[in-house]
Order: structure tokens, then C-alpha cells, then sequence
């Protein structure tokens, strides 16, 4: 069975905070949790319940079309998802156990290699693109063009992380040096209101959130998904090697549905529309405006991901480049 459920477990301090009161799950047969771990007879799955941190925006519904579809289901799963502000909030709850997965941005995943934690990237998010997300501003603010950002505060949902790093990159290849920005943190949906009361002087939006500043009236003021960052991929599932490894059928049968998923919204992105009104804070009628991003089928590749090692090692965020391709993961045949 599918549904929603209006309240979200907390799921330790790294995640708490960032929780919102909405919750997915659907349910699958089959012994075993997440917790009973271990080897088992060929093709059955070593755990059937799964938790799943990710952030309420559109370019992550592959994960919530697999739970409503029964594609976890099917797979003899039951997958719940559990909302948080960002991926960077949710990866170190995967790492201390509380979660057996996030949805997150790729430079969570990157960071976290860095720091000897080690990752397994198994599912595909979308790619970005210049009309997906950008930079808004106060039409009152005065801020015309990139260089007016000089001196001012630029809200993203969590630092560090795909938001700040390509506005960054941006700002680098337009002259502007990205140290003259205060970047803060702040959530998605509080960034509008913040803006309109001068609060903030700008802000970082991706769908919903993004059409949300247009029917308020925001200005957009560049793409960060411009320059070398104009198609990089934008977020993906992780779970840990050490999940990985011994889980290797129920990770096996969670990447297939998820990419069951991917694959259906790449034919049918349209179908989103109907989709995010049911787990994010958006409207049907905002969702109808979406502009929407690109999904992929198939699975991870270090060739895709490699622009965010260049733009990691640039901005300082990474000491090294690291092996994307230790990172990637597709089931066995």
C-alpha cells in the first residue's frame, strides 16, 4: 500500500530542525528491516524497510512517483520518505543510521568522500538548466545585474552545497569575486517573504519555489546553471558503501525502482505537475507554471558528476579532486 502521512519521525539532531510535517511511505511484503542487515540466499533482500531523507522540491519526485506507483512494492520494499531542509542536513543522519539513504545534492555526497566517509551514489536526480532555478531580487531592491550582489546578503538552503557553489562559479566567470557575497542560509519556502521585506537582498530558488517568486513579482537575475555548471547534474540518492555492501540486493531492488521512476518522468515530465502539490507546500495552480527540469533514466556515471569535482576543487570547498567513479553504483545484472 501508498500514502501520506502527516507527521514526520525525527530522526536525530542533524535532521531535526530541518523536519517539516509531511511524510511518504509505501508498504511491501517480506520479512526483515533495515536493521537486520546480512547475508542471504540469492535474490532475497537482506532488508525490507527503508527510510529515505529528501528535500520537498520538484526536481525529486522520481522518489515519490516510486512509492505512489508501488515500484518499491513490487520490489518487496517498503520505503519511507523523510523530509528535511536540505540534503546536507539529512546525509550525516544516513551516516549515524537514522536514515538508510538520502535524496541529496551532489557536493553533500563529494564533501562527505572527502571526509573518509565513504558513499555510494545509486539513483539519479535531474540535470539543471538555465530556466530551472536562479537568482532572484526585490524589483525595489535596486540590484540590476550580477555585480550589484557586491556587498549584499544572498539567502541558499544550505551552504556549501549546489546553490552556493555554482552562484559562485557564476559570479567567478562574470568578474564579480565570489568573497564580496554574504551568503546565508535560510529554507525555501521562507526566502520570498524574507525578500519582500528586505531581509535578505536575494535569493536562490529551483521549483516550486521558483514560480513562487514570479507570481510574487521577483526578479530573476541570473541562472546559476549557466557556464560550466549549465547542465550539471543536480541531486541524486546516496547511501553509504557500508549499507551498500551488505544490502546488496534490497540496494540492488531500491536503484531499479527508482529508476523505473527517472526514466518515466523523463518520457512524462508533465505528470509532475499533478505530483508536487502532494508532498511539497505548493498549489496546483503554482504547479502548473513550473518550469521543469530535465530527468534522466538510467544510473550514475563519474563522467556526469565530474563537473562538480571541478567546481569544488575551484571554489576551495575540496582539498583534491575525488574518485567519482569509487562513488558510482548501478545493480548487477
Amino acid at each position: 500500500m501508498s500514502g501520506i502521512t502527516r507527521s514526520a519521525r525525527r530522526v536525530g539532531a542533524a535532521v531535526a530542525a530541518a523536519v517539516l510535517t509531511v511524510g511518504l511511505a509505501a508498504c511491501g511484503g517480506g520479512g526483515g528491516t533495515a536493521a537486520s542487515g546480512g547475508a542471504t540466499p540469492d535474490g532475497q533482500l537482506e532488508a525490507t524497510e527503508l527510510t529515505i531523507g529528501f528535500t520537498p522540491v520538484a526536481d525529486q519526485a522520481g522518489l515519490i512517483r516510486a512509492i505512489n506507483n508501488g515500484y518499491f512494492e513490487a520490489e518487496g520494499l517498503k520505503v519511507t520518505a523523510q523530509p528535511a531542509q536540505g540534503g546536507a542536513a539529512a546525509v550525516p543522519a544516513m551516516v549515524a543510521g537514522d536514515l538508510q539513504g538520502v535524496f541529496a545534492t551532489y557536493p553533500s555526497y563529494l564533501l562527505s568522500q572527502q571526509n573518509a566517509t565513504k558513499i555510494k551514489i545509486v539513483a539519479l536526480g535531474v540535470a539543471g538548466s538555465e530556466e530551472y532555478a536562479g537568482v532572484f531580487v526585490n524589483p525595489n531592491s535596486g540590484i540590476t545585474d550580477i555585480k550589484g550582489l557586491v556587498g549584499k546578503k544572498l539567502a541558499v538552503n544550505t551552504l556549501n552545497n549546489t546553490g552556493e557553489l555554482s552562484i559562485k562559479s557564476v559570479l567567478k566567470e562574470n568578474g564579480v569575486d565570489p568573497a564580496d557575497v554574504q551568503f546565508m542560509e535560510m529554507p525555501f519556502p521562507d526566502m520570498r517573504a524574507a525578500l519582500e521585506r528586505g531581509a535578505i537582498d536575494a535569493a536562490w530558488a529551483v521549483e516550486p519555489f521558483q514560480s513562487g517568486m514570479n507570481a510574487a513579482g521577483m526578479t530573476k537575475l541570473f541562472s546559476n546553471f549557466s557556464g560550466r555548471t549549465a547542465t550539471a547534474p543536480l541531486a541524486g540518492i546516496g547511501m553509504t558503501e557500508k549499507f551498500v555492501n551488505e544490502n546488496p540486493d534490497t540496494v540492488a531492488a531500491f536503484a531499479r525502482a527508482v529508476e523505473k521512476a527517472n526514466a518515466e518522468l523523463a518520457q512524462d515530465p508533465e505528470s509532475v505537475r499533478e505530483l508536487v502539490p502532494t508532498y511539497t507546500q505548493t498549489s496546483a495552480e503554482v504547479a502548473a507554471k513550473m518550469t521543469l527540469p530535465k530527468w534522466e533514466a538510467g544510473y550514475p556515471t563519474a563522467e556526469r558528476l565530474k563537473v562538480w569535482n571541478d567546481v569544488m576543487v575551484d571554489m576551495g570547498s575540496l582539498t583534491g579532486p575525488v574518485d567519482l567513479d569509487e562513488m558510482v553504483y548501478a545493480p548487477k545484472e
